[in-house]
């Protein structure tokens, strides 16, 4: 597994799920509903859709050299002592037959209001440029999240599209939604990024 990279306020730890605690604390954000405030069905109901989320993103540091990070405070962070996971996200290839990174982050309401996304997103390029600059940086969001694609923007990525097409995840099919990414993508890989969801 790849080594820690460290931006000026945070730790970012490659996602291994062979590591039980790491997916028990991924879990914890993950089954919170307050993290879900833009999509409440996808709330995750048991330890083992963690698991499957981080084997992905194992795989894609695998495969591609890159995936998402656990997220740990470098500092302590009110209650929350330095190294405390606080949320994961970054640049992983979550389908092989997509050839996109995509880009994304879920933080913890105690770590809501720092910046801390657009700092992981910053980092995540960063990263995803060092490890595949062939492949496209793409992100997915709900129009009803500002607070999201807002934070795409400020991390270099542009609107790709807008609609609510259909797609193959069921929790967003219908859903007006947004693609972004940082450069133009030809038309069959944006209908791929479409139908993800």
């Amino acid at each position: 597994m790849a080594a820690d990279t460290r931006t000026e306020r945070l730790i970012l730890t490659p996602i291994d799920s062979a590591d039980p605690e790491l997916v028990q604390a991924l879990f914890e954000i993950q089954s919170d509903p307050a993290t879900w405030t833009h999509l409440p069905d996808g709330v995750e109901t048991d330890v083992a859709q963690s698991r499957a989320m981080a084997e992905d993103y194992a795989r894609s540091w695998r495969d591609f050299g890159l995936g998402w990070w656990a997220i740990r405070t470098a500092d302590r962070l009110g209650e929350l002592a330095p190294g405390a996971i606080i949320g994961l996200g970054g640049a992983a290839v979550r389908r092989p037959d997509v050839r996109a990174w995509n880009l994304g982050y879920r933080l913890a309401r105690d770590a809501w209001g720092h910046g801390f996304a657009t700092e992981v997103g910053i980092a995540a390029r960063r990263a995803a440029a060092a490890a595949r600059p062939d492949l496209p940086v793409t992100a997915r969001a709900l129009t009803r999240n500002p607070a999201s694609w807002r934070t795409l923007e400020r991390v270099g990525l542009n609107l790709a599209w807008e609609g609510d097409d259909p797609a193959d995840y069921p929790l967003t099919s219908g859903l007006l939604r947004r693609v972004y990414a940082d450069r133009e993508v030809p038309p069959e890989l944006l209908a791929q990024l479409i139908a993800l969801g």
